[in-house]
């Protein structure tokens, strides 16, 4: 009951917003993003790629949570948002997730159900796949031998594992999945806004987090990456998506869009991040940097 109220409270405000903003002009596309970092940054991107090319954007930046986003545009009041191919699949259209899925196909899969039953286009990869991994220091790795997940599974109940909220919560990728495919209970478990993870870990609050595998201060911070072994987290390539009717109004949008396609990889989008995480830059900042350094703008 209480996440509902939580819920309307939150679209009432994005309604209020885009009302604000609908006298902007009739070209005026509004684009959405999620509350991480990497959201941000690509919501940023997408935007200034649009101003460049004469359209005026509203930016409503960091929403808490896939439903919320997912919500606004089927109101009409979000154009565009890019999201992740496991997270299209499972999250947003419902499917039970299968073991080992394949890529390109789990893709395909959520183009044609996203448009024959929300209207909705996904476009073409953005060449990123920024899926879930398990992070531990160097020190933990190097004491126990561990390699892949299923390393864990003796010694899962001596340790803390932090995760974000949303990974902690009832998601057939989130803990739920790890428990029930390796098989393993943690000793406790610590749901964190996502921003705070490699700093919890740090101040020893937690043994080892689930991340993102683009997060820029695995690499910074000379952590370890361990092997999904078990195949339990999907595919999670970037995409943009688009509400169909705006692209019928706008068909342009797909050729301007496009020059994101395939521009951006895991060693990239990790940079990226890691400007505004680890260099506290702008978000903004760091988005038009790179689309005036690889010449889209």
């Amino acid at each position: 009951m209480r996440k509902d109220v939580v819920t309307m409270v939150l679209l009432t405000a994005l309604a209020a917003w885009c009302l604000v903003f609908s006298g902007a002009g009739a070209q005026t596309i509004t684009v959405g993003s999620k509350d991480f970092t990497e959201q941000v940054i690509m919501g940023h991107m997408v935007a200034d790629l649009l101003e460049a090319h004469g359209f005026a954007t509203n930016r409503i930046l960091g929403l808490g949570g896939d439903d919320l986003v997912f919500t606004g545009m089927h109101r009409g009041e979000i154009d565009i948002w890019m999201s992740y191919s496991g997270t299209i699949y499972s999250v947003l259209l419902g499917n039970e997730l299968v073991l080992g899925a394949d890529p390109d196909e789990l893709y395909r899969e959520s183009q044609r159900q996203l448009l024959e039953r929300h209207n909705l286009v996904l476009l073409e990869p953005i060449g990123f796949n920024n899926t879930y991994v398990f992070v531990a220091d160097r020190s933990l790795v190097e004491k126990h031998g561990l390699t892949k997940v299923s390393d864990l599974i003796p010694i899962a109940d001596t340790l803390t594992l932090g995760g974000s909220i949303l990974f902690m919560g009832d998601r057939q990728d989130g803990i739920r999945g790890v428990e029930a495919v390796y098989g393993m209970k943690f000793r406790r478990t610590r749901a964190i806004e996502s921003g705070l993870l490699f700093q919890a870990m740090q101040l020893g609050q937690v043994d080892l987090i689930v991340a993102f595998s683009t997060h820029g201060q695995i690499a910074a911070l000379d952590l370890v990456m361990l092997e999904d072994d078990r195949q339990l987290f999907p595919p999670y390539h970037a995409g943009l998506i688009v509400r169909a009717q705006v692209l019928e109004q706008y068909p342009e949008l797909r050729e301007i869009l496009g020059k994101l396609e395939g521009a951006i990889d895991d060693v990239t989008m990790a940079r990226l991040n890691y400007e505004v995480d680890g260099h506290r830059r702008n978000p903004r900042d760091v988005a038009q940097e790179f689309l005036r350094e690889a010449g889209l703008i």
